[in-house]
Formats: C-alpha cells, sequence, structure tokens
C-alpha cells in the first residue's frame, strides 16, 4: 500500500514538473520578438531509484537553464557601439556636406566667380556707373555666401551640442533603469534569473550601446556593473554615476559623477561621434573656409589698394572686411563704398582699366597652399565629401558586422519555433503519460481501498 502512495506521489511530481517545461516552452513562444529575451530550458533529474529501500525514483525539476551568451551578448554590444559611431558620424557629415556645394552656379566659388566676372565688364568700360554698381552687388553677394556658410557651420555646432546633451541624458535615463534591474536581480527569489527582468536588462545594455562603448561584469548576486570606456563606473549593484557634459575652450567634454573629464576614455557609440564632429570635424571646416575668407579679402583689398578710383584719389577704405578673431567667414562684409571709390584704374593711369585689369588675374593667382581661391574651395569640399564617403562605407561595414553578431547569438540563444514544436509535443505526451498513470495509481488505490472497507 505504501508503494502505491509513493508512486501516485512521485507520478504527480513528475506531472509537476512536465508542466513546468510545458510553461517555459510557452514562454519561450510568447517571447520570441521581445527584446533582449534568451530562450529558457526546463531540465530534468531522475530521481532515485531503490525498490528494495521503497524508493521508487521518479521526475523533478532541475534549475531553470538559461541560455544567454556572455560572448555572443558582449560582441553584439561591441559591434553596435562602433556601428552607432559610424551612424552618427554619417548623419552629421551629410548634414554638413550639403553646405559645400559643387555643382555651378551654387555657394561660395558661384559667388567669387560672379564677382571676378563682374570686373571683367569694367575692363572694357571701366567708368561705367551701372557696372560699377554690378561689381558692388556681386560684391555683397561673396560677403553673404560666406557669412551664410559659416553661419550653418555655426548653426550645426549648435545643434550637435545639443544633441550630445540629449545623448548624454539618454544614457543616464538607460543607467537609471538598469540600476533599478539590478535592485530587482538582487531581490529576486530565483537569484537573478528571471527570464523577464533578465530580457529587459540585456536590453537596456544593447541600447546602451548604441550610444556609448562600455564593459559590463556580472556580479554572483546577478546585478550588472558597467564601466565606460571599460574605466569609469556609470552603474555598479545598486548606485548609479550620471554623467554631464560641459564646453571648455571651445571643446565639448563628457564629465563623469565627481567632475572628471572622461571624454578620452569614449571611443564608440553615438556620443563619441558627436563629440568628434564638434570638436575636430566641424572646427576645422570652419578653419578652412576663414583661410579662403581672409585670403580671398586680403588680395582683393591689397589689389584695389594699389589703384585710385574715379576721382584720381588713393583707396582710403578697403572693400571687404573681416574679424579674425571671430572667424573670417562669419564676420566678412562689404563696406559702404559708392561706385566711385573703386579703385580700377592704374596708380599713374587715371580714368583707366590697368587695376581692374589686375583684380580679373586674381582668379589664376595660386595664394592658398598654392592654390587658386576654386581650387582651395574644391579641396575643402573634397574633404567633407571624402569624410563623408569614408563614414558611409565604414556604417555600411559596421551595419554588416552588427548584423552578423546578432544571427550569430540568435543561433546560440535565440528562440527557435521548430525546436520549441517539438519540445512541445514531447512534454505533451510525458505529461499525459504521466496523468493516465496517476489515474491508473489512483484508481488501483481506490479498488484496495474499497475492498478493505
Amino acid at each position: 500500500m505504501g508503494n502505491l502512495f509513493g508512486s501516485l506521489s512521485s507520478t504527480a511530481a513528475a506531472m509537476r514538473a512536465f508542466e513546468r517545461a510545458l510553461a517555459t516552452t510557452q514562454s519561450n513562444v510568447v517571447n520570441i520578438n521581445t527584446p533582449g529575451y534568451a530562450k529558457q530550458r526546463q531540465d530534468f533529474i531522475a530521481d532515485r531509484f531503490d525498490p528494495a529501500r521503497s524508493i521508487i525514483g521518479g521526475v523533478s525539476p532541475a534549475p531553470l537553464t538559461n541560455y544567454r551568451d556572455r560572448y555572443s551578448e558582449a560582441n553584439v554590444q561591441r559591434r553596435n557601439s562602433e556601428a552607432g559611431f559610424q551612424d552618427q558620424r554619417e548623419a552629421s557629415l551629410s548634414s554638413i556636406a550639403t553646405l559645400f556645394p559643387v555643382t555651378d552656379g551654387a555657394g561660395i566659388p558661384s559667388a567669387i566667380n560672379n564677382f571676378l566676372n563682374s570686373i571683367s565688364q569694367l575692363t572694357v568700360a571701366p567708368n561705367d556707373a551701372s557696372s560699377r554698381q554690378v561689381v558692388l552687388d556681386r560684391a555683397g553677394d561673396v560677403a553673404t555666401s560666406f557669412q551664410t556658410t559659416a553661419s550653418q557651420l555655426q548653426a550645426e555646432r549648435g545643434n550637435t551640442q545639443n544633441s550630445i546633451r540629449s545623448t548624454v541624458d539618454q544614457i543616464n535615463a538607460i543607467a537609471a533603469t538598469i540600476q533599478e534591474l539590478n535592485v530587482s536581480r538582487r531581490n529576486g527569489v530565483d537569484g537573478g534569473t528571471d527570464p523577464g527582468t533578465d530580457a529587459k536588462l540585456y536590453a537596456s545594455l544593447e541600447e546602451l550601446s548604441k550610444l556609448v562603448d562600455f564593459q559590463a561584469i556580472e556580479a554572483p548576486d546577478g546585478s550588472m556593473s558597467v564601466y565606460l570606456g571599460g574605466q569609469s563606473l556609470l552603474v555598479i549593484g545598486n548606485r548609479r554615476y550620471e554623467l554631464s557634459t560641459d564646453v571648455v575652450n571651445d571643446q565639448a567634454r563628457i564629465v563623469d559623477s565627481d567632475g572628471g573629464e572622461i571624454t578620452n576614455l569614449l571611443h564608440g557609440g553615438k556620443v563619441a561621434a558627436l563629440v568628434d564632429v564638434y570638436n575636430n570635424k566641424l572646427p576645422s571646416y570652419l578653419s578652412d573656409l576663414d583661410t579662403l575668407a581672409s585670403q580671398f579679402a586680403d588680395q582683393v583689398n591689397q589689389t584695389l589698394a594699389q589703384g585710385i578710383d574715379q576721382n584720381g584719389n588713393a583707396p582710403t577704405q578697403d572693400l571687404f572686411s573681416y574679424q579674425s578673431g571671430l572667424g573670417a567667414a562669419y564676420t566678412f562684409q562689404v563696406n559702404a563704398l559708392s561706385t566711385d571709390q573703386l579703385a580700377l584704374a592704374g596708380a599713374n593711369q587715371p580714368g583707366g582699366n590697368a587695376n581692374a585689369i589686375a583684380l580679373t588675374q586674381l582668379a589664376q593667382g595660386r595664394f592658398i597652399q598654392d592654390q587658386t581661391f576654386q581650387q582651395y574651395y574644391g579641396t575643402v569640399a573634397g574633404r567633407v565629401g571624402r569624410d563623408l564617403s569614408n563614414a558611409q562605407g565604414a556604417s555600411q561595414v559596421q551595419g554588416d558586422l552588427l548584423l552578423q553578431a546578432k544571427e550569430l547569438r540568435a543561433s546560440v540563444q535565440g528562440v527557435s519555433l521548430d525546436e520549441e514544436a517539438s519540445l512541445l509535443i514531447q512534454y505533451q505526451r510525458s505529461y499525459q503519460a504521466s496523468a493516465q498513470l496517476f489515474k491508473t495509481i489512483n484508481e488501483m488505490t481506490q479498488t484496495i481501498l474499497n475492498i478493505f472497507n
């Protein structure tokens, strides 16, 4: 009689074990598209079997197996950081590249060409008032073109700075989420293996890796420590350390909770790309633009200074002016000259066109790095284009590598519907068999009890 009751208990335990396996399989199927989810598996332990001692064996559930692969996760996070950096660099440079047009009739080169062409008209009729006014108008177009391009580049810097702040805020928000999940995993009765909490944690880490590169280390209690750039602590256990950003000496900085700069520790993710664009790319392009603006203004002004105006006087005011300290291109402007004040005649040729001819020859002069104004602009625009092309190529490569890393991770810890369907059938049949055995033993027990009664 004791063996019957023992068998009944053992069969009921087996049913519970298979029931847990069915629930785990169903959870896998339900969460197949849940971000950060790794498949779970309910394994079994064979209970001891020793009939001589009335130990009748059976099946018990083993601890739930999590198929999370740490290497695959770290690989995805690393690739995600690299892809995030290149994607952001491509996006930023795409916006900047539109400010340096190379098509005919557009941008700074067109304005310079039109200005020099308007002077060419005066080599034929140097004292024509309407033609002189056209020169002043075209000079205004040059100034506007330089100012507009410089202003747009400065606006890009402002937008980039705002994006840095926004990205740092996102990093802090994700850090807060990881902190909360650490507390949940520490306090969890299952030792931090709850599939839902586990999925949220790794989804948060993957989201964070798009923004910044880091190293994540799991503690024995299930909590996750996150080190930015592998060194600066962001989250540990139930504590987090917020980041901030500021600008010092016109350079954007990422600062830790103690006020220490960690900018140089960050080499991946969106925030590193934004800092690079703000600190390096945009200032470099602005510097090149200032060089072109100042050299063009200086050469035109110097040439005009060698001639005389319609009244036979040497010029007392430059045509162009700028403020180097605030940016030559940004402050480029035309001074208030009247048409008769343009010094287009040679010093010894009142009413002549010698200086107008000298001005037209500026188009062929190699004043900047042994290049003409147009060639130098082409070099600058070409560098912006190459930077964008390199970023696009790198973005494509890193995107492919990220896809491969995710596919590798999925092959290890992803949910396969075919596999889950096969296991579901096995568990269902095992449960049904146990249920049938339970029914049979129960009927036998009831029959014996009825006999005794």
